[in-house]
């Protein structure tokens, strides 16, 4: 049976469907499809280990006014990053509002209908706002469970009109208080 199986024609035809794994169990699946099975994966019972501590990285207190404290915050966030490959800001001056706004939207997003989200759905890295599932599809033996809506804020912010439409409330709150700062 492993001779029959086409991984690269199965992850190109996965792809081509632009609808991501939502798109899969929207549609009604019922087996997890064998691009997804990661072959090499010991599953065990390992004991819980100890308390994990999530690393918080704190950005206020003159982070762009001081090239030391500046330093700091960068050396922190490359710890954190190599370490765990993830991190929590605090003190960033983002209101609770607008941080929620923007979950929904991207919420909102995910279960839209397939068809609104094809729009959005390329594999093209210049692109400033994407859907897709797994960046490295094409590259990786296995492919994740999971879809990702990307949109680039920097340098230079998307045209309101590049964004989905159901995201667009909570990225403008997130605009005006972040450039509201730089006046």
């Amino acid at each position: 049976m492993a001779g029959n199986y086409d991984r690269a024609g199965e992850v190109k035809a996965f792809d081509q469907m632009k609808i991501g794994v939502k798109g899969l169990v929207d549609a009604g699946i019922t087996k997890v499809p064998r691009i997804f099975h990661h072959q090499d994966v010991a599953v065990t019972n390992p004991k819980p280990s100890s308390t994990l501590e999530i690393p918080t990285i704190d950005v206020g207190g003159g982070v762009f006014e001081s090239t030391v404290t500046r330093k700091s915050v960068i050396a922190k966030v490359r710890a954190a990053v190599e370490k765990f490959g993830f991190f929590q800001v605090i003190n960033h001056g983002i209101p609770l509002e607008v941080m929620e706004s923007m979950k929904d939207g991207i919420r909102g997003f995910h279960e839209q209908d397939s068809e609104v989200k094809k729009t959005f759905y390329s594999r093209d890295i210049t692109k400033k706002v994407k859907y897709n599932t797994n960046f490295d599809l094409y590259s990786s033996q296995a492919a994740n469970w999971r879809d990702t809506l990307t949109m680039v804020m920097a340098p230079d912010v998307p045209q309101a009109g590049d964004l989905p439409v159901i995201c667009r409330y909570g990225c403008f709150l997130l605009f005006v208080k972040l450039y509201s700062k730089k006046k």
